[in-house]
């Protein structure tokens, strides 16, 4: 079995064992948890999109959701979904049609060098399988970026004991896939098993809890491309 099998495999037991209803947004703490990320990484990206016609890759975009509500901020921006499963990438095609979609691995990028001025990965890193794997991934990262160019950064910071198929990437392994590269992270978001349980007290005790870092399990963030 090749690591992006073993990746699709993860992603086909997620469903048909229920987990992926951990990430139902009718739970308010899962909830806010997503609206805090997505508010990050959308700011991360405005700061970092050229004024005029900069191009866009999110590397393993799913379903093409942050593309489309790219497209909708900034409708000049030329931007591209790469995703391994070939089902999520006719969903996007459907739902975001002004985008273009690839079915391919972040290992082998199916894209000229210096192709993009702003890359993603959103919890893309945290689900490859190997070290091997995840050094092929940031060096196609570097090379389709050009130079100065932006990667823009939200994946898990620590491993997650019930659920042996992701890891966390923290930031000092993050300094050894991207070396040289000019790094500004830091941790968002309560950690998930603890933002379920809030319920109706979300509003009041969800930024309580997030105040504590210890208990923030991800990092959001950017790096540079060295130029």
């Amino acid at each position: 079995m090749t690591e992006q099998d073993r990746i699709r495999e993860t992603y086909r037991a997620y469903e048909t064992s229920g987990r992926d209803r951990l990430w139902d947004l009718r739970n308010d703490g899962y909830a806010r948890l997503s609206a805090d990320r997505d508010r990050a990484v959308l700011e991360l990206l405005a700061r970092s999109l050229p004024g005029t016609k900069a191009s866009f890759l999110d590397v393993g975009c799913g379903n093409g959701t942050l593309i489309g509500t790219v497209i909708g901020r900034w409708p000049d921006v030329e931007a591209t979904g790469l995703d391994l499963q070939p089902d999520l990438i006719d969903e996007a095609r459907i739902s975001v049609p002004d985008a273009t979609f690839e079915v391919g691995s972040a290992d082998d990028l199916p894209f000229p060098d210096a192709s993009f001025d702003v890359v993603s990965a959103i919890t893309l890193f945290s689900s490859i399988p190997t070290t091997d794997m995840e050094h092929a991934a940031a060096t196609e990262v570097a090379r389709v970026l050009r130079p100065g160019g932006w990667l823009v950064w939200y994946d898990l910071r620590y491993d997650n004991p019930n659920n042996p198929a992701v890891h966390g990437i923290s930031a000092k392994h993050l300094g050894t896939l991207f070396p040289g590269w000019r790094q500004d992270v830091h941790s968002i978001s309560l950690a998930p098993p603890i933002a379920r349980r809030l319920g109706p007290t979300t509003p009041l005790v969800y930024p309580l809890l997030n105040a504590v870092p210890p208990l923030r399990s991800h990092l959001v963030g950017r790096l540079r491309c060295p130029s």
